[in-house]
């Protein structure tokens, strides 16, 4: 199930493990900051909505570009079940999205 890299080298788990406690410490030590100088306020949220929806609807795009790439490169293999799985739960996980924000309007 795990590559042949991965297995001589089990170490990298803990590189992982400490890199994403890194990235948490850093993000609420980010976020205490930004909550003490009053960053996000009601503009700020506006501005971040727009723009994840943005990324969104690009991710969408990169997603299908993609798609044939690994297709024609590498076949019926892992790399396109891994994304068509990426695809069907980034439509599922948006219409979720849509039904419930419809459903609070």
């Amino acid at each position: 199930m795990l590559s042949q890299e991965f297995l001589q080298s089990p170490w990298v788990i803990l590189l992982l493990i400490a890199n994403y406690l890194l990235m948490l410490t850093i993000f609420f030590v980010q976020r205490n900051v930004g909550k003490k100088k009053h960053r996000y306020d009601e503009r700020y949220y506006q501005v971040n909505n727009r723009a994840k929806g943005r990324t969104w609807d690009i991710m969408l795009v990169i997603m299908l570009i993609t798609w044939p790439i690994v297709i024609i490169f590498d076949g019926i293999s892992f790399a396109f079940f891994l994304l068509t799985i990426l695809y069907m739960l980034h439509c599922i996980i948006f219409g979720v999205a849509a039904a419930f924000y419809q459903s609070k309007e």
